[in-house]
């Protein structure tokens, strides 16, 4: 029987190393291309001058837990931290991003996309919320569009009263949000801002967002993430009046960065955000909700799918929920 010599032995040694390393570059690059690491959440530090401040436990306090929050989200390396607005409690100072936002979420801040929140307006044109952020604000609208990987991202702006023209059809917002996803040539559409269209939290439905939600519908976006209500909700696909439809549009709630968390009462979310009555029959039913826990959603966005998981704070197992999807 031949035996191969030394150098031919060397030789093959060498090409299997090096077949090696081209299959893991590959599959590095393939990683980065085709799928990249959200971590999604609002709602988040706490005054500085807030009792609960100084509770670190569950056993303490349920609220003010924005440092242990924001470790899950630095402990998972996400691509972008998606910032679904109010990041800072109660008025949002420039100390106050400095002493409390900023050991916590704020260690990712050079990885985040900021969405306006209602507590960003606290101070005059969110001043200090756009002078800490700087250039991770592409527009001080709040509404621009970027891309990021396969997936073309959208961050609205649902402070209509804020916004110049407002939310409505035909407001500069909408006008803009139009054209943008006409030319968008990705296949995968993922939007954000602060007031979600539907809830069944303290707060309920929002109409406000209304008329961006069916723009969104029209032009087939599969997600819309936001913040605000003190919890963790996920909707099945939705059609602009809140009913199932397969091509709707996937909402989810993640208002649950450590500020604080509730349960509604009965009739909490019988009024809308602007005092009217709202039904409380007929309006869509969320897939998944959690009032009880703090947490942050992560997102794998891959070429043409999703994958969501959500991770609570000091729950029984690191994820209690998961969906995913495909892009249309």
């Amino acid at each position: 029987m031949r035996t191969l010599s030394k150098k031919k032995r060397g030789v093959i040694a060498l090409l299997v190393v090096l077949i090696l390393i081209a299959v893991w570059l590959l599959t590095r690059c393939g990683s980065a291309q085709g799928q990249i690491k959200v971590v999604a959440v609002g709602d988040m530090a706490c005054d500085p001058a807030d009792p609960d401040m100084d509770r670190t436990t569950v056993a303490q306090g349920d609220h003010c837990r924005h440092k242990a929050v924001s470790d899950i989200a630095v402990a998972l390396n996400p691509t972008i931290l998606l910032g679904l607005g109010d990041f800072q409690y109660e008025l949002p100072k420039t100390e106050a991003y400095k002493t409390v936002y900023g050991p916590s979420f704020g260690r990712l801040k050079a990885r985040t996309v900021p969405v306006y929140g209602n507590q960003e307006y606290k101070i005059q044109d969110a001043n200090t919320f756009t002078a800490y952020f700087g250039d991770r604000i592409k527009d001080k609208k709040g509404y621009w569009s970027q891309n990021l990987g396969q997936w073309h991202i959208l961050v609205l702006n649902s402070n209509c009263s804020a916004v110049t023209g407002g939310c409505g059809t035909g407001s500069p917002q909408q006008a803009w949000l139009v054209q943008d996803l006409k030319a968008n040539k990705k296949k995968c559409v993922l939007a954000a801002w602060h007031h979600p269209r539907w809830s069944t939290g303290i707060a309920g439905p929002d109409p406000r967002s209304a008329d961006l939600y069916k723009t969104l519908y029209e032009h087939k976006v599969e997600i819309v993430l936001s913040g605000h209500e003190a919890d963790y909700e996920r909707f099945g696909p939705l059609d602009p009046d809140g009913n199932p439809t397969d091509k709707g549009v996937r909402q989810y709630v993640v208002g649950t960065g450590g500020q604080a968390h509730y349960r509604p009462a009965a009739t909490d979310d019988t009024h809308d955000e602007r005092g009217n009555p709202v039904a409380t029959t007929g309006r869509p039913a969320s897939g998944y909700v959690d009032y009880v826990h703090h947490g942050v959603l992560e997102l794998d966005l891959g070429a043409g799918s999703w994958v969501t998981r959500w991770h609570p704070l000091e729950a029984d197992t690191s994820v209690t929920d998961e969906s995913k999807g495909s892009c249309f």
